[in-house]
């Protein structure tokens, strides 16, 4: 027998026949071996020489080596196989083939009794195929589907990328995985993430060329890959990276990198950048397709990250802007209300020169009643303490109303304070009162007791009821106008509380409103006065103040009737 050829039976009994015989001692992808019932080797094909390492005559004749494998010895699961009655029984095994030279090979190994013609147990049939791609493609797969995971995370951008390398890395047994980002302001690439022994390539960046002849020889083949975006490769020794690579972990001339664009819409983001051995290589360029799957996946999740924070950035900025611009309004309207609180003064001046006149005239008059007891030599101490008290009366009434009036005038603070709302109410009249007495307008006041307190502020309470009794004195003078019988004028003021909200009614018998202005009253700058008896201010900056403190205020009116104002307050309940 030729020692070239396959055709590996001992007797003539077993000599093959036939195109399948012929097709198993041919193979190359399965091994073959066969073995009668004393285990000795009577069929060992060219698969088998290929996978193990042995030829067939080191092998023909000689008993099946127990240690052919590295998991464990499937020995007796072979003399199983030939002592069972069963002629059907079949095992499969992934394990790893021990070659010739030592090294481990990935296998799939299927054992099955060998039947003769007379259907008796010859021995056994064992195939066994490598499995080292479909270890590597069940590696991509599932690498695939926890990257897939990572890029729909919550992470960023730099802690997505890490994993994602580590993930890599550990996946797909690669000793080095880095991304480059594109900078396209810079039109630079720079090291994002890595995973490996490359401590120092973070401090690695390479420019973006649009001419080869410009490009340095380390960076070649990144340039290949961005401008053409495709996969390319080359030998680690050849690529800038190696220098700062560990050379205790990864020897330059046993590996190659990897370089796999990161593209979107013809637009480029990256390139993923693979450090793997020599043997590896030509399993992952030819399986180009899970590598590029891979590349999209992470393409997609840097580019929703990065939509993410735009988008946060955006929402952060215009939030911003919208405090900016509250912040400014807030001022505006402040001005505003204090515009109109200096303006409701300077109406009321007449009443408050009056209301500091009478104090005055009332310390002029002592004075002189000093003056003439003295003229008449009839002044004692008793007489000048009495006077002088009197004095010191009239002067602190002064003190009061210029103080409540710098009060008042002063611009309130944005603070919410606890506030029993008798006190602005009641100071309220300190600066209107003494008009109201003039024009013979009667207050009635009906405060429930033990009211509880509402969270604002003193002060623009004091100038919401400021404008509303500023409103029902004129609703009333101008029906005494328009009906000069109608003497009395009187304004109400009941204020209960009603399921944890505070109610103030203020009611007027003045001129009332119709439907159609009544619409209008709370818009800014309507008015119904003559140009020089008001600003249309009053009732607008009255409505803002009440919404500021998550109040209600409403009206209920009728021509020539009178007029009723409704404010609601939630009561702060400690």
């Amino acid at each position: 027998m030729d020692a070239n050829t396959h055709f590996f039976y001992l007797s003539k009994s077993t000599h093959p026949l036939g195109l399948l015989e012929s097709l198993m001692i041919s193979s190359t992808e399965y091994a073959i071996i066969a073995t009668d019932l004393n285990n000795r080797v009577v069929l060992w094909n060219k698969g088998a020489e290929i996978i193990y390492g042995y030829t067939c005559h080191e092998m023909l004749q000689n008993e099946l080596p127990t240690n052919l494998h590295k998991k464990g010895s499937i020995e007796k699961n072979l003399l199983y196989l030939v002592n069972s009655p069963s002629k059907s029984n079949l095992i499969d095994y992934s394990m790893n083939a021990v070659r010739k030279d030592g090294t481990l090979l990935p296998v799939s190994v299927t054992v099955t009794p060998r039947i003769n013609k007379n259907n008796q147990i010859e021995g056994l049939l064992i195939m066994t195929r490598e499995i080292t791609k479909y270890i590597y493609q069940e590696q991509c797969r599932t690498a695939l589907i926890e990257i897939a995971h990572l890029v729909n995370s919550n992470k960023s951008i730099d802690e997505m990328c890490d994993e994602i390398c580590n993930t890599i890395s550990s996946f797909l047994e690669i000793s080095l995985v880095f991304i480059c980002l594109f900078d396209s302001s810079n039109k630079n690439f720079r090291i994002n993430s890595c995973s490996g022994p490359c401590k120092n390539c973070k401090f690695h960046s390479c420019n973006y060329y649009c001419n080869e002849n410009d490009v340095p020889n380390g960076e070649k083949s990144c340039f290949k890959t961005y401008t053409r975006l495709t996969i390319n490769s080359t030998d680690l020794k050849n690529h800038k990276i190696s220098k700062y690579i560990d050379k205790n972990y990864i020897n330059n001339d046993n590996f190659s990198i990897i370089h796999i664009p990161l593209t979107s819409d013809d637009s480029l983001i990256g390139i993923l950048h693979i450090v793997v051995s020599t043997e590896r290589i030509d399993f992952l360029l030819k399986e180009s397709q899970i590598l590029s799957l891979i590349a999209n996946e992470i393409t997609a999740g840097i580019q929703r990250r990065r939509l993410v924070e735009e988008i946060k950035d955006y929402a952060e900025n215009l939030e911003k802007m919208v405090k900016t611009r509250t912040d400014q309004l807030r001022e505006k309207d402040a001005q505003l209300i204090q515009s109109a609180k200096l303006a409701t003064l300077g109406e009321m001046a007449t009443g408050i020169a009056h209301e500091i006149n009478q104090p005055l005239a009332g310390i002029s008059l002592i004075t002189q009643g000093l003056i003439l007891a003295k003229v008449r030599n009839v002044l004692n101490d008793r007489l000048l303490f009495e006077k002088l008290n009197a004095i010191i009366e009239q002067t602190e009434r002064i003190n009061k109303i210029i103080g409540h009036l710098r009060t008042f005038a002063r611009q309130s603070d944005q603070t919410k304070k606890e506030i029993d709302i008798k006190k602005p109410l009641f100071d309220m009249f300190k600066l209107i009162g003494e008009q109201l007495i003039k024009r013979k307008i009667t207050v009635e006041t009906n405060i429930e007791d033990n009211l509880p307190p509402i969270l604002a502020d003193h002060n623009k309470l004091e100038q919401v009821f400021l404008n509303i009794i500023t409103n029902a004195r004129d609703a009333i003078e101008e029906l005494r106008m328009k009906n000069p019988d109608k003497k009395d004028g009187k304004i109400t003021i009941n204020a209960h509380s009603q399921k944890n909200t505070v109610v103030i009614e203020i009611i007027d018998n003045g001129i009332g409103i119709s439907e159609k202005v009544k619409e209008k009253v709370f818009e800014p700058f309507f008015t119904t006065k003559d140009v020089d008896k008001g600003t249309g201010l009053g009732l607008s900056i009255t409505y803002g103040i009440v919404k500021e403190f998550d109040g209600i205020i409403e009206i209920e009116s009728k021509e020539m009737q009178g007029s009723k104002f409704i404010i609601k307050f939630p009561a702060y309940l400690k």
